[in-house]
């Protein structure tokens, strides 16, 4: 049995000569026990130096102790056991070595530790925030960029759960989700809101993959990157998209869109709805007289009086050329004529407050309507001839009809 494992065993007299040897062992240092026995110790290890280790052990095991120490041997690596040998009267005789070769044990472990080291390194060193979860969504390790990004410590963040660490209270639910589906096998990819230890939230991508280790329950890999900058460059765009560029009011696009919105609530509150058309008199010629600035100016100062006579809740765009629009939701023709009436009151007041080297003249067309059955581009139509009923002079000016 001896020869069929990488192990070594023998044994020596009081004077340390080798009286036996046995083991596979001794192949892997390319010697025999045939060689060995009926030498020396000193003559094995081709010293007399009492410190060198296995030499001094052999030593030590005739003074009665049992030593144990590592030793490499010829390229090979041993975890060696020497003890003395007793006669039966107590008295020690000699030493009985055995010596276990862990080279390929010793060579795995070295390279594990080097995978650890570059994993550590790697971990430490990632542009990207990281935990590992167990499977209880309890935080096992993080990295230096998820303190970075997120503001939590290690010690703030061992042990505590990912979901009521950094995911806002009203998205907890959604975050516990996502790391189910995590633990449960999935690789997942998300873009989701999370919370700084300061409060203030954060958008980022989140790419999560389980993992085992050994019999251990399943684990998960969780890196999030901060894309809160693109998140606002979307926004942006968004607003570039919806916006008027020259008065910040709506443009036709985000009118459309949003007045079909506004006509569904009014509906459920069982509400009328007021569509109200303006137009910048004479902004050719003020662009021929006093230049496109002024004529841009008109166009501010349009918008202005129509946000200071008009209610937050109103939605007022500006349609394109010198065309504006506002729709609300109204109670009756009182509050409608009102809303007419603030509008020109508003106008006169700009023109007595600020002088432009022109006075500012706006047109009205209003259109009342329920809310229920009624299509947009129909009550824009109407407004519109309404509007062009008073540049006429037909009609009452901000006339309200059914």
């Amino acid at each position: 049995m001896l020869e069929s494992v990488p192990v070594n065993l023998w044994s020596t007299d009081a004077h340390l000569n080798i009286t036996f040897s046995q083991g596979a062992g001794l192949h892997l240092i390319g010697t025999s026990a045939s060689e060995q026995v009926g030498m020396t110790l000193y003559e094995v290890l081709k010293t007399r130096d009492p410190g060198f280790t296995p030499l001094a052990a052999h030593l030590r095991a005739l003074q009665g102790e049992l030593v144990r120490y590592e030793t490499d041997w010829r390229g090979r690596s041993f975890e060696t056991r020497v003890e003395p040998v007793r006669a039966a009267d107590g008295k020690i005789t000699g030493t009985v070595g055995i010596a276990i070769d862990v080279t390929d044990r010793k060579s795995l472990y070295e390279a594990l530790q080097t995978q650890n080291v570059y994993f550590a390194t790697l971990f430490e060193s990632a542009p990207e925030a990281i935990a590992i979860l167990d499977e209880r969504d309890h935080i096992i390790r993080i990295n230096g960029q998820f303190t970075t990004m997120f503001g939590y410590t290690e010690f703030d963040a061992i042990g505590r759960s990912i979901n009521d660490l950094i995911v806002p209270k009203e998205m907890v639910e959604e975050g516990e989700k996502l790391t189910a589906r995590a633990v449960a096998g999935e690789n997942l990819r998300a873009e989701a809101l999370r919370r700084h230890k300061d409060g203030h939230t954060l958008w980022v991508a989140i790419a999560a993959t389980p993992f085992g280790v050994a019999d251990q329950p399943g684990r998960v890999y969780a890196m999030y990157h901060d894309i809160s900058a693109r998140k606002h460059a979307e926004d942006e765009l968004k607003a570039l998209l919806l916006v008027d560029q020259l008065t910040g009011l709506h443009n036709r696009r985000a009118f459309i869109t949003l007045s079909e919105q506004q006509l569904k609530q009014a509906t459920r509150m069982e509400r009328d709805v007021l569509m109200i058309f303006i137009d910048v008199d004479q902004l050719k010629n003020i662009n021929d007289t006093h230049g496109h600035l002024a004529g841009d100016r008109a166009l501010i100062d349009t918008a202005r009086v129509l946000r200071e006579s008009c209610r937050e809740a109103d939605l007022i765009a500006r349609l394109g050329g010198d065309e504006f629009v506002a729709l609300m939701t109204v109670d009756s023709d009182q509050t409608a004529e009102l809303v007419c009436e603030r509008i020109k009151s508003r106008v006169v007041k700009h023109n007595r407050e600020i002088d432009r080297g022109y006075e500012l003249s706006l047109s009205l067309g209003a259109k009342r309507s329920k809310a229920e059955g009624t299509m947009l581009a129909d009550l824009l139509a109407q407004a519109d001839t309404a509007l062009y009923e008073q540049k006429r002079g037909r009609g009452r000016p901000h006339a309200l009809s059914r």
